[in-house]
């Protein structure tokens, strides 16, 4: 059996991956096993926390030991084959490295297969975590993207979250150059039956069509999204970012 995980971060259309992974009768793929509050898919598969009546980052602090100490076992479990799956896997964030001490090492030493998933467009990628930020609305859930209300743009807070996905993205890179890795842009499911037909030969699985659990929540023109487009713009011009415009 092939162990994976999805390596990402936020808007990347990481969940549109991972859920129609799970659609294939040979793959199981969860969702965040180690968010606090327990995936939304597969929840049976949660990491379990210790809860207690503090904020949420003092959780995961005092939750430090039972990861250490139980990380490991956690993971064997995971990775056990339960209803003769070809392969296994979940969505791990970049951010929840920081509080999984080993996990590293053990995607490493256990053969785990990474699916390095990026967003080339940084400016796409930040406006979109912006917007469902302002509305509310993460994924498409039956709403059309008519319905949604434009947006104003904090050109400071874009030029900032742009550099820290920028970061953020060459991290994850470093991270995983020496681990068994395939890297899939967001851009790549403009492409969609090529690029699902690379990710299922590199799990090891049969490579049969896969339609798209969801479309895309946002539009096409980043004018129908953005409030103060001309703005945007000469600011995107201004400091040499006018190339994600196209």
């Amino acid at each position: 059996m092939t162990k994976f995980i999805v390596f990402t971060t936020p808007r990347t259309g990481s969940t549109l991956l991972v859920k129609s992974l799970d659609t294939h009768p040979e793959i199981f793929c969860a969702g965040e096993v180690f968010l606090l509050g327990g995936t939304s898919f597969h929840g049976e598969c949660s990491f379990r926390f210790w809860k207690l009546p503090v904020s949420n980052k003092l959780i995961y602090m005092l939750n430090f030991p039972n990861m250490w100490l139980n990380l490991k076992s956690f993971l064997n479990r995971f990775f056990t084959a339960r209803n003769g799956e070809h392969a296994k896997g979940f969505k791990l964030m970049h951010f929840q490295t920081a509080y999984l001490p080993g996990i590293i090492d053990y995607i490493k030493k256990n053969d785990v297969k990474v699916i390095l998933l990026l967003r080339e467009n940084l400016l796409k990628n930040t406006l979109s975590d912006l917007r469902a930020r302002h509305t509310g609305i993460y994924h498409n859930n039956g709403k059309t993207t008519e319905k949604l209300p434009k947006f104003h743009v904090d050109t400071t807070m874009l030029g900032k979250k742009m550099a820290d996905i920028n970061s953020i993205n060459k991290q994850l890179e470093q991270t995983t150059a020496s681990m068994n890795r395939l890297t899939i842009a967001y851009e790549d499911f403009d492409n969609w039956d090529a690029t699902i037909s690379k990710i299922l030969n590199f799990i090891n699985v049969k490579d049969i069509p896969l339609a798209p659990v969801s479309k895309k929540l946002n539009p096409s023109k980043l004018e129908d999204m953005i409030e103060n487009y001309d703005e945007m713009k000469n600011w995107l011009q201004q400091n040499k970012y006018a190339h994600f415009l196209d």
